[in-house]
């Protein structure tokens, strides 16, 4: 694996700058490094790590999951996180065609799966609460290798809570595979009571602020 690390002035999302945090996470790569290069040697001796359970993700079958593992960057980094991508190239649906990489949709996929999951154990919220995704970007600048493991780095910010539970957080963060920033993402998740949420679609309530025409709506 190279010694060398990812420029995170090289390349910044067309939506707009990434946040300090997120930033300052790739720069401090080091920090994570034993476990990258731990996952990396799994990765090529098999087999693969299991993936998470299907609930934390809000998945019905164990075969969509697409995270096997997400870990806090450490105590000094509370809002900082690590994860790694499981890509089946077997899948019947994103590789429904030969391909010789991943899809770029089921990055987003597995980003959206690894966003739930973050919710639900670093931040406490219950299952079966909904997750609205609002504004969403991601930005891929090189192509995801199938030889080779994809991971993930995450800062959550800008969250709010209503009576200490989480309704809102925004997360920014970095596709990375041999050391090199291969894309971007940055989303904005919503969080709601399932009967507060069907209320609403039965009054034709919308979200504040609204969203974008874009959003989807994710169990």
């Amino acid at each position: 694996m190279p010694s060398e690390r990812p420029d995170p002035q090289a390349a910044t999302p067309a939506g707009g700058e990434l946040c300090d945090h997120s930033r300052s996470l790739i720069a401090e790569l080091e920090t994570v490094r034993r476990r990258f290069d731990a996952w990396t040697t799994e990765f090529k001796e098999g087999p693969p790590p299991p993936v998470l359970d299907k609930e934390l993700v809000h998945k019905h079958r164990q075969q969509n999951v697409f995270v096997s593992r997400v870990e806090l960057v450490g105590p000094e980094h509370p809002d900082q996180f690590i994860c790694q991508f499981a890509l089946d190239p077997e899948h019947p649906f994103f590789f429904e065609h030969p391909l010789d990489h991943v899809p770029g949709l089921m990055i987003i996929e597995a980003a959206r799966q690894t966003g739930n999951e973050v919710c639900h154990i670093l931040y406490d919220v219950p299952l079966g609460m909904s997750f609205v995704l609002g504004d969403a970007h991601f930005d891929f600048v090189a192509f995801a290798e199938l030889s080779r493991p994809l991971f993930g780095t995450g800062t959550v910010a800008e969250k709010k809570f209503k009576r200490g539970a989480l309704i809102e957080m925004k997360c920014e963060g970095h596709f990375v595979q041999n050391f090199e920033t291969i894309g971007f993402m940055s989303v904005r998740w919503r969080i709601f009571n399932r009967r507060v949420l069907e209320r609403m679609r039965r009054s034709g309530g919308r979200f504040s602020p609204a969203p974008s025409k874009s959003s989807v709506v994710g169990r």
